[in-house]
């Protein structure tokens, strides 16, 4: 009996089976497809952020964000963040990708973030405007340097203008500093 009943078994889940695979073969229209380039389906339209390249974004900020920590605090040179820090690293990698995917279109972006100048110019800018808007990395900054009102922004390059006062000539400057040591730091 227990051979008759596995036999029913193994040829109605045979039928249901071709079955299936035929309705299967039959619905699948390769000419609607498309495939990228790994050979995996693109699911997305073209000017969609796709998810490898929010992962690529995402991990190009957290790369930055661990050199500009180790920059700002040297100290930590070497040592691998806790989970907090981790996480707060991540908040503020998110809160850069949400800025730049609302200011610059797929295509463009494509093609831009591939000249190091113009990405690292972008990253920094969205990561100061996410420190300051919304207090991401309170772990390692408490508040970010406001540029004067001297300062002046020139495709995404912050440039800062001399502090010159207008009373001073340059003859008296000279002056001045011919009687301070030449080096300031002295070891």
């Amino acid at each position: 009996m227990k051979n008759i009943f596995l036999q029913l078994v193994f040829w109605f889940g045979l039928f249901f089976m071709m079955v299936g695979v035929g309705e299967v073969i039959k619905a699948e229209d390769n000419k609607t497809i498309e495939w990228d380039a790994r050979g995996w389906p693109m699911i997305l339209d073209e000017d969609k952020w796709r998810t490898q390249l929010i992962f690529d974004t995402v991990q190009a900020c957290y790369q930055g964000t661990i050199r500009w920590i180790v920059m700002s605090n040297p100290t930590l040179l070497g040592q691998i963040p806790n989970p907090i820090a981790q996480r707060q690293m991540m908040e503020h990698c998110f809160c850069v990708m949400d800025k730049i995917r609302k200011e610059n279109k797929v295509k463009d972006y494509k093609k831009e973030v591939l000249d190091p100048e113009w990405g690292g110019n972008l990253f920094m800018l969205k990561a100061m405007e996410c420190v300051r808007e919304y207090k991401t990395l309170p772990s390692f900054f408490t508040s970010i340097i406001e540029p004067d009102n001297k300062t002046k922004k020139d495709n995404n390059i912050i440039i800062k203008e001399p502090k010159d006062s207008p009373e001073e000539s340059p003859d008296q400057k000279q002056e001045e500093s011919e009687g301070s040591p030449q080096t300031i730091f002295q070891g």
